[in-house]
């Protein structure tokens, strides 16, 4: 697996699963950095202080598109090189 391309579409595309996560939601990570595409731009600026939620990074066409193999790409894994 490469890195992901932190591109317009990605993050069009990442909205739709983060936008529906219990743990951005609750998070509230929108008005944290970097806000999406965690899995390409790392984990939120706040993400010690995050509660685990119903991890939807595995329904993303990222995670799909790229055989990508974790969750909570928000608070701990990155691809980030």
């Amino acid at each position: 697996m490469d890195q992901i391309d932190d591109s317009a579409t990605n993050v069009m595309i990442c909205r739709k699963s983060c936008g529906t996560c219990p743990t951005y939601i609750k998070g509230n990570l929108k008005n944290y950095p970097p806000q999406l595409l965690f899995c390409a731009r790392g984990k939120s600026k706040i993400a010690g202080t995050l509660h685990r939620g119903e991890c939807k990074c595995f329904d993303c066409d990222v995670f799909k598109k790229n055989h990508m193999n974790f969750g909570y790409y928000c608070m701990q894994f990155s691809l980030k090189k």
